[in-house]
């Protein structure tokens, strides 16, 4: 393989596409199966606008709106739904988070406002609401497509002269002085001064073939029967579990 001066391990398709509208024509993605065949397709896909800093914050307002424009560039669809976020709250401790929450939205720019319990009820008509104390609405916030997503990411980035390399495992890092000067995979070595990591679940054995130490915690989907009737509500989030409502009318639990 020639040398490019970036690349991605792992089939996070939206790297490559970043790079290429940057005007990096050399970034390359490395794939070890083929694109969403790892832990993609079963994502609970919710797109939240408020992160836990303004630097945060400002990334995932490039994501939404790179999600709310990709259909119309790429012709792919990426089943982005921007129906909006209840966070609520049965209990006082977390009725302090979510109004902190709130607090810090206004803080960032993000639009976010307590709601009354009949007016959660009404946009997420499944909430067993007899219990429920606090009610924070964010509009901005919605879901997408995984797999879809991933397929116009990659379409993009190949738009613009990105490489997408699937069935190609990266088998080892190589450095110098503490830096990053090639990546080995089963086809041959590729060259590059810089690698971004995006292996998900696998991320931790990527970054130890460059000695690298990658904290990692664990996660879990759960899907349950079909529900026609909620394919358009809002996504909600009760305590400590994020529900979400796909496209599809499948309900999804993640923690």
């Amino acid at each position: 393989m020639p040398p490019w001066s970036s690349s991605a391990a792992g089939s996070w398709a939206a790297r490559p596409s970043n790079l290429a509208k940057a005007c990096v024509s050399d970034a390359v993605l490395l794939e070890r199966n083929q694109l969403t065949s790892g832990t993609t397709w079963h994502s609970a896909a919710q797109v939240r606008a408020l992160r836990s800093s303004r630097n945060l914050t400002d990334l995932i307002r490039h994501s939404i709106s790179l999600y709310a424009g990709l259909e119309a560039e790429t012709g792919q669809a990426t089943g982005w739904i921007n129906k909006g976020l209840l966070s609520i709250t049965t209990t006082e401790d977390r009725l302090v988070h979510i109004r902190r929450q709130e607090a810090l939205a206004h803080l960032f720019g993000v639009r976010a406002r307590s709601i009354p319990t009949g007016e959660a009820k009404e946009r997420w008509p499944l909430m067993h609401a007899e219990d429920v104390i606090g009610v924070v609405w964010s509009p901005d916030d919605g879901r997408v497509g995984p797999s879809d997503l991933c397929a116009a990411l990659a379409k993009g980035a190949s738009a613009r002269d990105a490489r997408l390399c699937e069935d190609t495992a990266v088998t080892g890092i190589l450095t110098d002085g503490g830096r990053i000067t090639g990546v080995e995979t089963g086809r041959g070595v590729v060259r590059c001064d810089a690698a971004a990591l995006c292996a998900g679940l696998w991320s931790r054995k990527v970054a130890s073939m460059a000695n690298s130490k990658f904290r990692s915690g664990p996660a879990s989907i759960s899907t349950c029967s079909p529900s026609p009737s909620t394919s358009s509500k809002a996504t909600c989030r009760p305590c400590r579990t994020t529900m979400v409502i796909s496209t599809s009318g499948t309900i999804r639990a993640g923690c």
